[in-house]
């Protein structure tokens, strides 16, 4: 699958995403902090400026955003409408995903996705890593299709 990858200087979702052979195109502010490899798209523009965003999300099939991601903010990642077109990306909806607080931790490969009901505590981490892998499988499982999640370690 393509990706657009916004907050791609995080780099773990485009390392991950490349090793399991995606496409990735990163939409960076600054084209020297993340270098140019096989498979990656390294695309200049502001995250926060919709004509950048639209003109990067031209070909991909989803979308992964870090934007924020430092102390466990929401991150959020999209599919494309399939049908393609301006119509189909206005169509395509954030699925925001609640992580606890991040952490520089590596990859533990344990990731609860918790009903959003659940009573997260002060004490509840999970790895950057982790949820980078999760958002990655995330794309492709019909239980977070169209929904808001919360996930943690």
């Amino acid at each position: 699958m393509k990706l657009l990858v916004l907050g791609a200087t995080g780099r773990l979702v485009v390392d991950q995403a490349l090793a399991a052979g995606h496409t990735v195109r990163a939409l960076v502010r600054s084209l020297e902090k993340l270098d140019a490899r096989p498979g990656l798209d390294v695309v200049s523009g502001q995250a926060t400026d919709a004509g950048d965003v639209t003109q990067a999300m031209t070909g991909v099939g989803a979308v992964i955003s870090t934007l924020g991601a430092t102390r466990g903010t929401v991150i959020s990642f999209a599919m494309q409408d399939r049908r393609g077109g301006r119509a189909a990306r206005q169509r395509s909806r954030l699925h925001p995903v609640h992580a606890v607080r991040l952490t520089n931790d590596p990859a533990t490969g344990i990731t609860q996705q918790l009903p959003k009901s659940a009573t997260l505590r002060m004490g509840d981490t999970i790895s950057r890593a982790d949820v980078a892998a999760w958002m990655l499988s995330a794309l492709t499982s019909p239980t977070t299709s169209r929904r808001s999640v919360v996930i943690a370690g």
